[in-house]
């Protein structure tokens, strides 16, 4: 298998220890602040890929992940960008061989996958996710703003390795923080793209928007599935309230701190023993409750997909070597330096985003959540949902809500204008795609056009 090499660099030789130095990348683009570092292509599986690094200057490295769709005329067909976040499982893992993927994390091809009709982007962000890595910890992103930069960056150097794809309609999808990553980006393509796209709407899976006001539910929402009895309702609500003033008192850090807590609360404090907060129709021992990772989720994924190997160490073991990365990154290996860069931030509400898209924009801006969620459980996503200012609210509201059905069940239900769409996507947790596969490519169906 050839390694990639950099081009405009001399091969290094050090005669004095006889050990040749193989300068191993391809740089496949140069820009003011970034180059294009391509990795192996074609080397895991037969589905075609490309890969890269998107490296800043001054940053790190932001990797991202592109297989073309296998059906005829790719460059026509809908472009999935998928974004996650703090909080979650990177992109190139989760949704890639989790989800939706040419493969499954056993490396078996998977017979219904995405790629069969729409164009795959996978994009591991912030720095420090996933094998996104920052150059030192504190260049990790503090601020969306600095995020939508770096997004920005890796998107034109995706742009520049696939040209014939700048007028593909482009659909930015982003789950749980993932969420606010995806819109951050969809405002600054919509204000100063340097380049040219097609993007035509942002797209939001159980989005964390407005964390501390889905909080407020959170306790209605265990009493009434009988996970908590009202005591424990009203532990949940102390804690809410508590989470929602050290907030608007401006302590933030602190705020994410004791959200970060949330899963003991709720199963030590609240009397619920052994809820998955990712998916709380997940059957837990008591003991299973002690490993927190990921709100849940990756032991989540890890058990239910029967993967016969840890995760992280699939990417590490298997992937990496494949594409070519350096064995010396370690998956996911900044995720505490993450947390904590966007420590001040992470809570603070987004609403605003939305807000601005469809009020200054032509993009288009569906939402679904999972029912089964607790973190961003839908009676909570609906309180701001609703009182979103713009244009178009009173028809939002006003439209009927619909019922989606596939094969003759009742997968959930929907609310929809041509601005915004709201999905009630039942017996699913955070990441929809993985609980309810059929359903939301029925989804997909109504709103990739």
């Amino acid at each position: 298998m050839k390694k990639p090499i950099l081009l405009g660099i001399s091969l290094a030789i050090i005669v004095g220890a006889g050990l040749g130095v193989l300068i191993w990348w391809l740089v496949a683009g140069r820009h003011s602040s970034f180059t294009t570092i391509l990795l192996e292509e074609n080397a895991l599986g037969t589905i075609p890929y490309n890969a890269a690094f998107t490296r800043i200057r001054g940053a790190g490295d932001i990797f991202w992940w592109f297989y073309p769709t296998t059906r005829s005329d790719p460059s026509s067909q809908p472009l999935i960008l998928w974004l996650d976040g703090v909080t979650g499982i990177p992109p190139s893992l989760l949704a890639n061989f989790g989800m939706f993927g040419p493969y499954d994390l056993n490396m078996n091809e998977r017979t219904n996958s995405w790629v069969d009709n729409y164009n795959l982007l996978f994009v591991d962000a912030p720095l420090g996710t996933g094998f996104s890595k920052a150059e030192r910890d504190n260049q990790i992103p503090k601020s969306l703003e600095q995020n939508s930069n770096h997004l920005l960056n890796a998107l034109e150097s995706f742009y520049n390795r696939n040209s014939n794809y700048t007028t593909t309609p482009l659909y930015i999808f982003g789950e749980g923080h993932g969420a606010q990553l995806a819109l951050s980006l969809a405002i600054k393509l919509a204000e100063d793209a340097p380049f040219e796209h097609n993007l035509k709407r942002v797209v939001i899976g159980n989005g964390i928007i407005d964390p501390t006001i889905a909080l407020t539910k959170l306790g209605f929402y265990l009493e009434e599935l009988a996970y908590v009895d009202n005591n424990g309702r009203n532990v949940l609500e102390t804690f809410s309230n508590e989470t929602r003033q050290l907030v608007a008192d401006g302590q933030n850090g602190e705020a994410f701190d004791k959200f970060l807590s949330l899963g003991r609360v709720i199963n030590e404090e609240a009397g619920a023993v052994a809820v998955n907060l990712a998916f709380i129709a997940d059957k837990l021992t008591r003991e299973s409750t002690a490993v927190a990772d990921d709100f849940g989720l990756r032991k989540y994924v890890q058990d239910a997909s029967h993967s016969r190997s840890d995760i992280l160490k699939f990417m590490d073991e298997t992937v990496a070597p494949a594409l070519g990365i350096s064995n010396d990154r370690v998956y996911d290996e900044g995720r505490v330096a993450v947390l904590e860069a966007f420590r001040n931030v992470f809570l603070l509400p987004a609403v605003h985003l939305i807000e601005y898209i469809l009020q200054n924009t032509n993009y288009a801006v569906t939402i679904y959540n999972g029912n089964m969620d607790a973190v961003s459980n839908t009676p909570g996503q609906l309180e701001w949902i609703e009182n979103l200012e713009w244009s178009g609210k009173d028809e939002f509201i006003s439209s009927p809500r619909r019922t989606l059905i596939v094969n003759s069940r009742v997968e959930g239900y929907f609310r929809e204008t041509p601005r915004l769409q709201f999905y009630w996507m039942n017996a699913a947790g955070l990441s929809v795609p993985f609980d309810s596969p059929v359903a939301m490519r029925r989804v997909l169906e109504r709103i990739l056009i």
